[in-house]
């Protein structure tokens, strides 16, 4: 049995629109992808922004606490820096894992 042209035709055709279909779900896909990208790069340099504020703003901490304190206090003063510095580093590191 030969198949007609007719057949081989609408087969061919068959198969075209379900390429169509799937580059255009693809092409949706895509462009969700890249927005939801530029959202995580925006999250990003915002973290990065604030990591530098911070690292600012502990610095100059730290050099009002050297100056005007004892050793004691100063040594307070750093532990607790450091440990809102690690805090800050795992909710960077946390804002860039959700990415």
């Amino acid at each position: 049995m030969a198949v007609s042209q007719n057949d081989l035709l609408n087969g061919l055709e068959s198969k075209v629109r379900f390429l169509m279909s799937r580059y255009e779900e693809m092409e949706k896909e895509n462009s969700a992808l890249e927005e939801a990208l530029r959202k995580c790069e925006e999250e990003r340099d915002l973290a990065r922004v604030m990591e530098r504020n911070w690292r600012g703003r502990y610095h100059d901490l730290l050099i009002a606490r050297t100056i005007s304190s004892s050793e004691e206090d100063t040594k307070k003063t750093l532990s607790r820096l450091s440990n809102l510095e690690r805090e800050i580093d795992k909710c960077i590191n946390m804002l860039l894992e959700d990415k």
